[in-house]
């Protein structure tokens, strides 16, 4: 499978994602972030696939994945009938997995534990920009459409 191959939607979820983990918004991510980004859509990466990773798709050496290489890697392992919706329903599983009450909202504490186990390379302050931005009404919880923004970058 190439790039062309993948649909609009999928087009719009792996950008969305690349976004969101690009929390400095320089148009790269760490191999350790591909590993997390990969392991959101189901597949989890060793240490030594994600080394062979960089040494296939790091094309311009820069130790960093940019968006267009981080396209070329995720069409290899994005089903073709992912979609939006299945993504969207992946989401709420996780979602669910920590709403252990079923309240429909999970609190940012547990949010933040969240993001720390998907990247633990992520500085607390940073971590504290992304917990305030998605808690914009200061309610100290995140619903499920705050836990998608983060998530999909929408």
């Amino acid at each position: 499978m190439n790039k062309t191959e993948l649909s609009k939607d999928q087009m719009k979820i792996l950008k969305e994602a690349f976004e969101a983990f690009d929390i400095e918004k320089k148009g790269s991510i760490s191999v350790e972030v591909v590993g997390t980004i990969m392991e959101l859509l189901g597949h989890t990466l060793t240490e030594e696939e994600l080394t062979e990773v960089m040494e296939e798709y790091d094309v311009d050496e820069s130790g960093q994945i940019e968006f267009d290489e981080f396209l070329e890697l995720a069409s290899n392992f994005v089903e073709p009938e992912e979609d939006y919706d299945a993504l969207r329903a992946e989401l709420r599983e996780v979602f669910m997995m920590y709403d252990k009450n079923g309240t429909g909202f999970i609190p940012v504490d547990v949010f933040k534990k969240i993001l720390q186990e998907l990247d633990g390379a992520v500085p607390e302050n940073e971590l504290d920009d992304i917990i305030d931005e998605i808690d914009a009404d200061g309610s100290g919880t995140v619903d499920f459409e705050e836990f998608m923004e983060v998530m999909t970058g929408e």
